[in-house]
């Protein structure tokens, strides 16, 4: 048995059983981790305040060879997500934040600090946003894609021709729209949305429907170039909700 202290996301919980819950954390140090966390007792009570989803905290984990599952030894709050509970628009993102890094990290096993910095540093600027706020998320799943070594390779504006459309799968223009291609007018728009940043995002005036647009094409994205990425099941309460949540 070993013990490891590390800074930790929470990403997700599942119930397991009357008794425990599993509560999936991504850590600096050791990548992916399930941890074991009891339903009952007062400090076990406690302990499971701090790891509501999107919290970053500092843990100590009982690590055993034989067990899927570390134990909890000590935990602190490092960054609590209080806009979470106060901001209709970014109660809303949290949700979807939640499931798409829950999906995308817990198939991750070998840490990477570089990621988790960069995941970390974006969930504080996002805790503290005023302005930009509907378009936080493209902005990430947009942002996050270098890290997964699937950046788009967008060709030479020279190998687009009058109404060509975007490969989504090949990465490449193509004279007539085929599955998970953009239409010869998103095609256009897209080196720009390529250019998105944390610094200018609140100067794309999208709609709501074009979000969810940007949005489903990212995803198609993420899942045409990391195949184990699946469907997410949070994105019909995330329009639902984006619909009273909205703001720029």
């Amino acid at each position: 048995m070993g013990y490891t202290t590390t800074p930790a996301l929470v990403l997700h919980r599942t119930r397991y059983s009357d008794r425990y819950s599993i509560v999936h954390l991504y850590s600096r140090e050791i990548g992916y981790v399930g941890t074991l966390v009891p339903e009952t007792s007062s400090r076990k009570n406690a302990v499971r305040e701090h790891l509501r989803p999107l919290a970053e905290v500092e843990i100590t984990l009982s690590l055993t060879p034989q067990r899927d599952l570390a134990r909890i030894q000590e935990v602190h709050s490092l960054h609590p997500r209080h806009a979470v509970h106060t901001d209709p628009a970014k109660g809303a993102q949290a949700i979807f934040l939640s499931e798409f890094l829950y999906r995308i990290l817990s198939t991750t096993q070998t840490p990477d600090e570089e990621l988790y910095d960069y995941i970390s540093s974006s969930l504080v600027l996002w805790e503290g946003l005023s302005r930009g706020i509907a378009n936080f998320h493209l902005c990430f799943l947009l942002t996050l894609l270098p890290y997964f070594g699937i950046a788009p390779d967008l060709p030479d504006e020279e190998a687009r021709g009058y109404g060509y459309c975007f490969s989504l799968q090949e990465q490449s223009y193509l004279p007539h729209r085929e599955a998970y291609c953009l239409s010869p007018e998103e095609t256009q728009h897209l080196p720009l949305f390529l250019r998105m940043s944390y610094d200018t995002m609140h100067s794309f005036a999208y709609s709501r429907q074009q979000r969810g647009v940007i949005l489903d094409y990212l995803l198609d994205y993420y899942r045409l170039h990391l195949h184990s990425f699946p469907q997410l099941k949070c994105l019909p309460i995330l329009r639902q909700l984006g619909q009273s949540a909205e703001r720029n």
